[in-house]
């Protein structure tokens, strides 16, 4: 069990105990890499004794990788909430898949619509045709593609999420038509204008951070979160501080308590040199 490390005897106490932080626009570029500095920042958040975590729609073993890279030791949020697992050993803390009925409900409205589809089980992805970028996603994160005749037959193992790929317009009318069906039983999540995610209505960004809280025994006002995506909106309304980085929509810039655009890469170096200023006592 991940717990928290008090600091050295010469250390500051800080006023907050635990960072969740986005990947992809918040630290991770286009390119997939993490922006300069970022990781310098991140190494100063720990040093103060804070942990720090990702909060992710990413799969486990990329943000696993991730958080091997930036030295982070506390359990991962991944899939936009709907999974926490620790760093190395991979222990699942907290899991919350469609249940089967529900799966079929969503995995119906994206058949009847044509979309091209996904379900993510076990920390694999399986599709029903294989296309160049699937094949490539899973090669450059280090997951498994399974082709199978039809998801169907595996929703019983209840995927972690179902996902569909299209044009801008056919996602934006699933999307609608998904949410007309299964209603509050399920989280939404439009990735890009051409990719979207269905998840169990339970799990999002801010459930998992406050399971994670709690399980870590951090009260929610010593909490932080920092994102810059609508995906990120329910973490920064929980955290006890939440911080919206770069040039982001206006659900996010209401639902922040700090909106830090400087107009560069280094607005999560920025965001971070403001919390530890006044992080102190």
């Amino acid at each position: 069990m991940s717990v928290l490390s008090p600091g050295g005897s010469g250390q500051m106490t800080s006023r907050y105990q635990l960072v969740a932080i986005d990947l992809d626009g918040t630290i991770i570029n286009k390119d997939g890499a993490i922006v300069s500095g970022a990781a310098e920042a991140i190494r100063r958040v720990l040093a103060r004794g804070i942990a720090v975590t990702l909060a992710t729609g990413r799969m486990y073993q990329p943000t696993n990788r991730f958080a091997h890279e930036l030295g982070l030791s506390a359990p991962l949020i991944c899939y936009q909430g709907a999974l926490i697992r620790e760093p190395g050993d991979g222990a699942v803390l907290w899991h919350k898949p469609l249940p089967g009925p529900l799966a079929c409900r969503v995995l119906t409205v994206m058949r009847e619509q044509g979309l091209h589809r996904y379900a993510y089980i076990d920390g694999s992805i399986y599709v029903e045709q294989r296309r160049e970028e699937d094949s490539r996603y899973a090669q450059n994160n280090g997951v498994e593609l399974h082709l199978v005749d039809d998801l169907s037959a595996l929703l019983e193992r209840q995927p972690t999420e179902l996902a569909a790929r299209g044009d801008a317009a056919e996602v934006e009318l699933l999307i609608a038509r998904i949410r007309a069906v299964c209603g509050s039983g399920v989280i939404v999540n439009r990735i890009h204008t051409s990719f979207c995610e269905v998840a169990h209505g339970e799990s999002g960004k801010g459930n998992a951070l406050k399971y994670l809280a709690e399980r870590l025994a951090v009260p929610r006002s010593r909490t932080v979160a920092i994102g810059d995506s609508p995906n990120d909106v329910s973490m920064l309304e929980w955290a006890g501080l939440g911080i919206a980085v770069g040039d982001v929509p206006a659900e996010v810039r209401t639902a922040a308590d700090w909106v830090i655009d400087n107009g560069a890469e280094d607005s999560f170096g920025e965001a971070v040199a403001r919390l530890l200023d006044c992080s102190e006592g």
